[in-house]
């Protein structure tokens, strides 16, 4: 049993994607679009094969000193102890080699699985277990966060598992949203870099509802030129003109059966006249919105990546003005299906709050989501006065910026 520095990509992305622990933050791709960061393939080797393996994301700082972090990792059996043991031994050395103050990792280790609408606050009994090996390697357990902003990464996600007859499985809320979204012919678009420029828009409208600050459109595509064929952005289209058309139609046919309507029918001409107020109004509105933005406008987007046995929707965003056309569950429904279709396992629609509350919590509740509780992070600190002080330098900058 060897500690191995720069173990050859391709070699840790197959050993990653079959592990129960595979992510996407793992996969050695993920090193390339954090470029600003340098990186480094570490891991261990039994008789030539790979038994633990971490993509180790490097910050460099001034006088020549670093922070590492490993997203999601590092991929291991960690009820192994000799190999979790020779691991950080000589993950140790390793960082003395960087100059690092100290390592962050978030394990991919599920501590509790559950539906969303079956939420419990137990956790797997082996957590202790792993925590406990951890803390005899070195690492400090940052405790179960519930928060968002606590972590590098969410701990809880909402992810979605392939089944058969997938689409029928869902809950009625989604089901009434995805046929809502293709009476008004809603056009679900599969496209590649190409489509940055219009996801980035669509993304903007996001931030500025939210009042964040997400990722411009140069990130986008460098996810999708590195990640190439296991990367998609669905578009959903919405045809203004057919729209118009369809609903200046409805309005004449409307004022036709209106005129014909006889006086004494009094419950029909009041079904009729509410009709002729709702589609007065949405040919006006469409009208506008035809002026302003031609004859099809993107009502929503989303951007999904797969590694092995699992997809991560990474981004998503929408056009609040074209809300009522349920545009955003069309993207989120065609990223399962093309992760399914394209032999994944489960599609991961990212993070939420712990508590299970708040806005992007109920949308992603109408997909019937698991609930992937991770463990959460450690770190292990190599120079521990200056791990203190930047410790508490990262709070006040973190503050700032909330």
């Amino acid at each position: 049993m060897e500690f191995v520095i720069g173990i050859d990509p391709n070699e840790h992305d197959a050993f990653v994607k079959q592990h129960s622990l595979s992510n996407l933050l793992q996969s050695s791709n993920w090193a390339k679009v954090k470029d600003n960061w340098d990186h480094k393939i570490v891991g261990v080797k039994e008789n030539g094969e790979i038994v633990a393996s971490a993509s180790v994301l490097i910050k460099r700082l001034p006088f020549s000193f670093s922070i590492l972090y490993t997203p999601r990792g590092p991929v291991m059996d960690f009820h192994n102890t000799a190999v979790v043991e020779c691991f950080f031994q000589g993950l140790k050395h390793f960082a003395r080699t960087q100059h690092a103050i100290y390592l962050t990792m978030d394990p991919a280790v599920h501590c509790n699985d559950y539906l969303l609408a079956e939420a419990n606050e137990q956790r797997y009994a082996y957590c202790d277990t792993i925590i406990d090996i951890l803390k005899q390697n070195g690492a400090c357990f940052k405790g179960y966060s519930k928060s968002l902003e606590d972590t590098i990464q969410p701990r809880y996600h909402a992810n979605v598992y392939a089944c058969d007859n997938f689409r029928d499985s869902l809950p009625k809320s989604a089901r009434k949203a995805l046929n809502i979204a293709e009476r008004k012919m809603l056009k679900a678009e599969a496209c590649g870099v190409e489509a940055v420029h219009e996801f980035a828009q669509v993304m903007h409208y996001t931030e500025a509802r939210k009042q964040i600050a997400l990722r411009d459109e140069a990130y986008f595509e460098k996810l999708m030129q590195i990640y190439g064929e296991d990367a998609i952005i669905y578009l959903i289209r919405i045809p203004l003109k057919e729209l118009y058309e369809d609903a200046s139609a409805k309005l004449a046919d409307n004022e036709k059966a209106l005129s014909e309507c006889p006086e004494n029918a009094k419950k029909k001409r009041f079904t009729l006249t509410e009709q002729h107020v709702s589609y007065e109004r949405e040919v006006t509105e469409l009208k506008q919105h035809i002026e302003q933005c031609g004859d099809s406008v993107v009502g929503a987007g989303a951007l999904c990546i797969k590694f092995g046995k699992d997809s991560e929707l990474l981004y998503a965003g929408m056009d609040d003005t074209y809300k009522r056309y349920m545009a955003p569950y069309l993207a989120f429904y065609q990223c399962m299906r093309w992760s399914f279709e394209h032999g994944c396992t489960s599609c991961n629609m990212g993070g939420i709050e712990g508590n299970l509350q708040g806005g992007l919590t109920k949308f992603k509740a109408n997909f019937h989501p698991t609930v992937n509780e991770y463990l959460g992070e450690f770190d292990i600190p190599y120079r521990k006065l200056m791990y203190r002080i930047a410790i508490k330098l990262l709070a006040r900058r973190k503050k700032q910026k909330s």
